[in-house]
This record gives C-alpha cells, sequence and structure tokens, in this order.
C-alpha cells in the first residue's frame, strides 16, 4: 500500500494572511486637493490662534502695560497755530506769554503788537471755527474766561487763533502760577 503522506497544517491561528497593499489612485481628484489644502490652512491658523492666546495669557504685567499705552485713545491731536498779540503796551509781554503757551505745546506763528490800541481785556479770537473750538483750549490754557472767546473767521492768516493781551494780563494763568 503506498502511503499518503499527510499534509502538515501550519498553525495560522490569529496570524492575517499576508495580503497585498493596496495601490491608491495617484491621481487625486480636484476636490479631494482643495480639502487637504483647506484642512492644512485651518490647521495652521488654528495653530496661530493658540499661540496668540497663550502668549497673551502668560504674559507679564509689563507686557500687557506697554501695548496698552501704545494704543491710541482717540483721534491724533491737532496741533493748534496761535498768533500772540500784544494790546496793553507792556513791553516783553508778548513773548513771555508765547514761551508759556509753547511750553503747553501750542505752536505760536507770530508775535507782534496790537494796532487796534490798548485793550481792557484780554481776548482770544478762534479764526477757524465758528463754535470756537480751537480758542477755547487755548483760552483754558491762558486762564482767559469763555466769554472773551470770540469767533472771528479769517482763513487767509494761515493760523486758527489769535490771542490778543490786554491790561488785565495780570490775572492770566501764567501770572498766579509765577505767584505761588
Amino acid at each position: 500500500m503506498a502511503r499518503r503522506r499527510r499534509a502538515v497544517r501550519k498553525n495560522t491561528r490569529g496570524k492575517s494572511s499576508p495580503r497585498r497593499p493596496v495601490k491608491r489612485s495617484q491621481n487625486k481628484t480636484l476636490k479631494e486637493r482643495f480639502l487637504t489644502t483647506a484642512i492644512w490652512g485651518l490647521s495652521l491658523i488654528n495653530i496661530t490662534l493658540i499661540f496668540s492666546l497663550l502668549s497673551n495669557f502668560f504674559a507679564s504685567e509689563g507686557e500687557t502695560a506697554l501695548s496698552a499705552r501704545v494704543t491710541p485713545e482717540g483721534p491724533p491731536v491737532k496741533i493748534i497755530t496761535v498768533q500772540v498779540l500784544n494790546g496793553c503796551g507792556v513791553q516783553g509781554l508778548a513773548n513771555e506769554i508765547t514761551q508759556y503757551l509753547r511750553n503747553k505745546n501750542f505752536d505760536v506763528v507770530d508775535v507782534g503788537n496790537y494796532e487796534g490800541g490798548y485793550l481792557d481785556q484780554t481776548l482770544v479770537l478762534d479764526r477757524v471755527s465758528l463754535e470756537s473750538k480751537y480758542a477755547k483750549k487755548v483760552a483754558k490754557a491762558l486762564g482767559v474766561n469763555e466769554k472773551l472767546v470770540t469767533p472771528t473767521l479769517e482763513k487767509s492768516l494761515q493760523l486758527m487763533v489769535t490771542v490778543i493781551i490786554g491790561r488785565d494780563y495780570k490775572k492770566l494763568k501764567i501770572y498766579r502760577e509765577l505767584q505761588n
């Protein structure tokens, strides 16, 4: 009798048979490319936002205060151009008022004598605004009563405010500050 050979089975339990790798098509569709690009872009944005959040969260107080100081709070301040005229006859008074206004950040562009005679009260004339908004700022700096602020439009002068110093100059802030 012929002997039959028994086939020996290998123990393959729990092991998977080797499979061939599935080849993906190398040609991606336009839709797949767009979605992949969108996912990468959104991931980059998320990483940037997370980094920004963490850096602001862990920022020291000095860094936060500095960034708060840099932020402007309103529209830029317009420099007010001023003409100072001596209307009381005291020599050098217009120059003293000019220096005082320049220290208060006003741009005094003209200094001289008032040719209309002597005035009893100091006047502040706004040359560009009917609301006298620029003249009121100068009047406040000098300590002149707002009743003595007048809109007198004259755009050809290339300045915004004219101050005519009267005989009441000793009531101005500059002299009150010098006395204290």
